[in-house]
């Protein structure tokens, strides 16, 4: 990092360049590729100093890894301040930086103890040894190697107070941060609109949601053909929400599962009636779900992937019937070809609908309320207001 022998101790430097880069999200490739492309564009000066504001509440740890070796190699000052949340960071991060500071309430995990850590935290913190975890504080101040306060403006203030010791090269170093906190000279980066979009997606709730509904729409399309929009869009939204599969390691065989539950749907939505085949493509689904997110490097709510389930499900036998109802009223050229052909009815729906055939094609047909039918009776087809009768 900082590699400068003193023969005294350094009373105080005073910095060029405050930068503080906001980490957010679950940690990906994308928070990778955006500090790594920060520092190559900037060019730091070794009097610079940047604060990286980490706020991620679970991560890649091959990226992790990268961003910590990053980080590490720098030859200007950095620090890092973890909040505003309640976030759990990597022990392993923290020893990355120069300074280090904590908003209350944050967890260290994957601690290593030893004697030196356990003297610098355990005697304020909560350390948990058996889960190798430390759990900050909630009495606010300055301590021997790190900070604790509620935001991150008290962190660079206090930063700037008085002599810290580099976590890295064990030199008692005084920031002058004095200039740059009253000439408003900090500048907040974050990654780009595209490295964000990907960072949203990686969330396995809304790549699950992005997913169903990409192939929600591709079904629709099948239905109720029209210019190809929805086909377009829902290709888009699998193409999208399948770019995190390989870095967070999901299940193909979940994927697998989950193209047997579609193409149930699809034939539920070509016989046009719902049955136990829809209650069976409901639970296949949640099961998919449960199976495609199983050995992700990320937690997943089930319920919440039950949650999306259901609202698929919802989808394909609410909204997609809606639709091909709609397009049939307005365009009634596909029922007239069926006007005047003889139908056998090979099954009884309700008290208003059939199930009959046609030329070895099953079609549901409105009946006439005063009117008893049975099954294996055969019929003219009609066509009244824009629907199909018998």
């Amino acid at each position: 990092m900082i590699n400068i022998i003193f023969s005294i101790v350094l009373a105080s430097i005073s910095i060029g360049q405050v930068n503080i880069f906001e980490i957010d999200g679950i940690f990906s490739s994308a928070h990778s590729r955006a500090i790594s492309r920060h520092i190559e564009e900037f060019n730091y000066q070794k009097s610079d100093l940047l604060v990286v504001q980490y706020s991620s509440k679970q991560f890649n740890s091959e990226q992790l890894q990268r961003f910590n070796e990053e980080i590490f190699k720098q030859e200007f000052f950095t620090a890092l301040w973890v909040g505003p949340y309640k976030v759990n960071v990597e022990f392993d991060t923290l020893e990355s930086f120069d300074f280090v500071g904590f908003t209350p309430g944050v967890r260290i995990v994957n601690v290593d103890f030893d004697k030196e850590i356990e003297a610098k935290f355990c005697s304020l913190n909560d350390c948990n040894f058996a889960e190798n975890t430390i759990l900050v504080s909630n009495s606010e101040g300055i301590y021997e190697g790190y900070i604790i306060v509620g935001s991150i403006g008290a962190f660079l203030e206090n930063l700037s107070s008085e002599n810290f010791t580099s976590n890295l090269t064990n030199e008692s170093i005084k920031l002058n941060l004095t200039n740059n906190l009253s000439s408003n000279q900090i500048q907040f980066i974050k990654p780009s609109l595209i490295e964000r979009f990907y960072i949203s997606i990686t969330n396995p709730v809304f790549t699950y949601l992005f997913f169903v509904l990409g192939f929600a729409l591709v079904g629709l399309e099948l239905f109720a053909i029209g210019p190809g929009l929805m086909a377009f869009i829902g290709g888009g939204l699998i193409l999208f929400s399948s770019m995190p599969f390989e870095e967070f390691g999901i299940n193909y065989f979940g994927i697998g599962l989950f193209i047997i539950a579609f193409l149930i749907y699809i034939k539920i939505l070509s016989r046009g009636y719902f049955s136990f085949l829809g209650v069976a493509a409901f639970v296949l689904l949640f099961l998919s779900s449960l199976l495609m997110f199983n050995d992700y490097e990320v937690n997943v709510n089930p319920i919440s992937l039950a949650l999306v389930s259901f609202g698929l499900a919802t989808f394909y036998f609410i909204a997609i019937p809606t639709v091909i109802r709609s397009r049939l009223t307005t365009d009634t050229s596909a029922m007239t070809s069926f006007e005047g052909s003889k139908v056998k009815i090979i099954k009884i729906l309700d008290n208003h609908t059939v199930l009959a055939e046609l030329d070895g094609l099953e079609i549901r047909l409105d009946t006439m309320e005063d009117k008893q039918y049975k099954v294996n009776e055969e019929h003219i087809i009609k066509e009244e207001e824009g629907n199909l009768t018998i």
